[in-house]
Formats: structure tokens, sequence, C-alpha cells
């Protein structure tokens, strides 16, 4: 539609495209295909373990947080919770519940980027050159089936607010940033910067109330969770789980410390496809440039404000940027370079369009297909070469152990909620991961300290306690004083009370 402004001159304004686009449901269809390929039995680790607890806890009713501490956003425990419900009714088992929830977030993630990419460069084959080098990522398509992981639906959210600043539905952009953050606080930095370049490039007498409109939307689903945990008594928790953790517990590293090591982990994570990453990182910046220019030489000579195409293309490339430099704020493992991927991939679908200026459509088109095939078939041999199996391993590890024990046996995690997951146990607290500033929090908020909780779990005498990685120094006594190592699990290390017996003991460690 368009908009006639004093002086005469008109200006169009950008609305999305609502018309049925069989490639949407194709994107959708290939995604769907590539990551159910790669099979729901990859390792439950320690972090998807988090998240899966997590899940099972707000199903049985506990608000997040109060089930397990962590540094996310409540909607990474509430989201696993609705994969819990899925399994409960269709009687699936609970971790395949929530995997196959995670895996529809992943998919409808591949067809945004289709959506935006489309959208912002004009054209269908930009559309699907970016949704091809999205697919070809090997760390979304392990965490797309293999999860639950916190940053698919984050991820999803970011695209959707993108999608709408694009089109200047400030109202549904607020919403989905707001959704993000509350998912994954890191978003948020990202996905404002796409925001305000596009707040900036609105017409001065619509500005503050686009504004407005967005920053409503970002205060509801905040105003939401605030009421939800004030009526279930747990906003104090909340707030330091959301807020305090991070901001005075956690020490972030930078990318730049380590160099080496977290180039390594990268290249564990992402494979060959890392250098699609970027690839697309340099090409979106180097577009954003170019349209910059553009859009300044345009505005001196006429006053013309830039087209929206002009300035989403910037918007990705500052977003491009700033989760860049939150690599080198913190950065602790190959997954936090994920903010950075949606923006990369969007690049192939701007060097599409770049292309269309110089080149014959037929050969536009010739190299978009050949590209989109090479992105296919990258994310097709990691999907199918690279199946993850140790899932069954690790439930029959606890499966095996529990069998030898008394139904009514209680289990304690250290750094290692999959055993819960699987037995279906609940942890007497809601510690159980002492890394990313959790320990020192613990230590500050727990009568005692570590060694008051140490203490405190020789009192409680669990049955079985679930250590993963190596055993810390204030619980070494209390393991030496009263429990014995049975074995190994995939991922943890199994401790078991010694009053259950020699004979038990004896038939745990064979088992293990």
């Amino acid at each position: 539609m368009t908009r006639t402004m004093a002086g005469g001159r008109v200006t169009r304004v950008h609305r999305p495209r609502l018309r049925f686009d069989l490639l949407t449901w194709l994107v959708g269809a290939v995604g769907l295909l590539v990551y159910s390929l790669h099979g729901f039995n990859g390792v439950l680790s320690r972090d998807l373990g988090i998240y899966s607890y997590a899940g099972q806890q707000v199903f049985e009713g506990v608000p997040p947080y109060e089930g397990i501490l962590n540094r996310a956003g409540p909607l990474a425990h509430w989201l696993p919770g609705l994969g819990v419900l899925i399994a409960r009714i269709g009687g699936l088992d609970d971790v395949f519940g929530m995997r196959l929830l995670f895996l529809l977030f992943a998919v409808a993630g591949v067809c945004m980027v289709y959506l935006l990419g489309r959208d912002v460069f004009g054209s269908k084959a930009a559309g699907l050159a970016s949704a091809a080098a999205f697919l070809s990522f090997h760390g979304i398509i392990a965490y797309a089936s293999g999860g639950p992981r916190e940053k698919t639906p984050m991820l999803l959210m970011l695209l959707v607010s993108a999608w709408a600043v694009h089109h200047r539905r400030w109202l549904g952009a607020g919403v989905a940033l707001s959704l993000a953050t509350l998912i994954l606080q890191i978003s948020f930095p990202v996905g404002l910067a796409i925001a305000l370049v596009g707040l900036i490039a609105v017409q001065a007498g619509d500005r503050l109330r686009s504004a407005v409109q967005f920053a409503f939307g970002g205060i509801v689903p905040v105003v939401v969770c605030i009421v939800y945990f004030t009526a279930a008594g747990a906003l104090q928790t909340a707030f330091a789980a959301f807020w305090a953790l991070n901001s005075e517990y956690n020490v972030g590293n930078s990318i730049t410390r380590g160099f080496a090591t977290n180039w390594w982990q990268l290249e564990g994570g992402y494979g060959a496809s890392l250098w699609v990453a970027l690839v697309g990182v340099a090409a979106i910046v180097l577009l954003g440039l170019s349209e910059l220019g553009r859009s300044a030489v345009q505005w001196w000579r006429t006053r013309d404000r830039p087209e929206p195409a002009a300035v989403s293309t910037v918007g990705l490339a500052v977003a491009a940027l700033v989760a860049i430099a939150w690599m080198f704020l913190n950065f602790d493992d190959w997954p936090d370079a994920m903010t950075v991927l949606p923006w990369a991939a969007l690049a192939y679908g701007g060097v599409v369009k770049a292309l269309s200026r110089h080149l014959a459509p037929r050969r536009v088109l010739a190299l978009s297909l050949v590209w989109i095939v090479a992105g296919v078939a990258m994310a097709l041999n990691f999907s199918v070469g690279q199946r993850d199996q140790r899932l069954t391993a690790q439930r029959q590890s606890v499966t095996t152990v529990m069998a030898e024990l008394p139904d009514d046996a209680s289990m304690l995690s250290i750094n290692a909620p999959q055993p819960m997951v699987f037995a279906h146990k609940t942890n007497p607290t809601r510690y159980q991961t002492l890394s990313g500033g959790l320990g020192r929090y613990m230590n500050d908020t727990w009568p005692g300290g570590l060694e008051g909780y140490a203490n405190w779990i020789d009192e409680q005498r669990p049955t079985v306690i679930a250590v993963g990685g190596s055993v810390p120094a204030w619980l070494r006594g209390t393991l030496s004083d009263g429990y014995q190592r049975v074995g190994n699990g995939p991922g943890w290390v199994w401790f078991v009370d010694r009053s259950v017996g020699q004979k038990t003991l004896r038939a745990l460690k064979h088992v293990s």
C-alpha cells in the first residue's frame, strides 16, 4: 500500500506477504527430512539434561528454577515441559516427546529463514539460497532432533522478530523478541539491534508510535511471567536465576581467551559448515555496508528515505556484528555461536540479489540452484553420515543400575541431571549444576556454603549419587566416608551408599 506525505511525496508502506507460498512448505518438508534422518538417539549431554529435567519438573507443576536452577530464561523450562505433556498424552518416552517438539521448532526456523530471505532480498531464489545455507549448519542439525536445547526456539523467535521488523509490525516484533529473551537472554541485544535500525529508518512522525508498540509488545510477556512467578511464590528465585546469576556470578570468557581451543570446539560443532558461516558473516557485513552507502547517497541527492529492503539488510549486518561482539564477551562452547548463524545464512540470499544486478536471470537462477543443491547435500551428508546413538547406552545404564536397587531408592545429582531424567527421579534440591557461577551462588546462599551442602548430603544419605565430570573437592569426604564407586555411565559416575550391602554393590559393579 502507499501513503501520501506532506508535500505530495508518495512513499511505500511495507506490509507482509500473506499469500500462499508453496515453497515455504517445500522448505519445511526438506528441513523435516534432513533433521529427522539424523535420528532421535543423540547423546543427552549435561546441558540437554538440564532442560529435559526442567521440563519434567514443570510438567509436575514445579515452577521454573524451583525444580532446577540455571541461568537461561523461564521459557527454556516451560517449552520442554510442553514436550513432556505431548509425550505423556501420546504414550511416548519423555525425551522423545521433547525432541519431537523441538524438531518442529527447528523446521519452523528454517522456514522463517526462507521467508525472511525472500522478503528482504525480493525473490524466492534468494529465500531458498538462505534456507539452504541455514540447513547446512551441523550444529543446528544436531540439536534439531537431539535436544531439547533452548537455542532452537530462541533462534525461531529471533527470526520471527526480524521478519516482523522488516514488515513494520512493531507489536509482533516486540512480542517475539521478548519471547526469545525469555528463552535465552543473549538473544536480546541481537534482536534489539535489528529493531533499532528499523526504527531509525521510520518516518519521524511514526517513529515514536512504532517504538511504543515495540516496547509494549516486549513488556507483555514479561508481565505475564512476573504475575505467574508472584502467584507461585517463586519470584525471588526467578529473579536470581534470570538476572543475578548472569550479572553478578557468571564470569564470561572471551572467544580470544584460549582461541585455539575455542576454534577446535567450533570445528567440532560445525565441521565444514563453519566455513559457510564465516563466508556468510563476511558477506552480510559487506552487503550491509553497501546498502548503507547506497542509501546515504540516495538521501543526499533526493532526501528520500531508504527502501525497507536496504534497511533490513543493514539491520541483519548489525545483528551479525552484535552477535560476534557478544562472543568476545562470553563464549563457553560452540553453541554460543548460534546467534550468528541466521544472519550468516541470509547473506547467501543477499548474494543472489547482488548477482541479479549484474548477470542475466538464467545465470542467477543456475548459480542459485547449484548452491541450493550443495547446501542440502552438505546437510544430508552430516545428518545421515554422523548419527549419534549414545542415548540408548545412557538409558540402559540407568535402567540396569536402578534395577538392582529398591524401588524407593533416592538419587542426587552433581553436574549429572541425565540419570534423573531417565529414572524419573526428583533431585532433593534445585541445585544440580555448579558451573557458570552457579557454584559461587550456592556457596553464598546455602547455609555453610558448599561444605555445608556436603554435610547436608551426608545427613540425607541418598541411595545413589551421580556425578558428572570430576568429583569436586568439597564432596570427596562425603563420598569416601559413606559411598562406593560402582562404575561409570555415559557422561557420569555412579556412587552408591554402602548401606545397600556388599551383595548389591558387587552386582552394581558388574552391571555398570
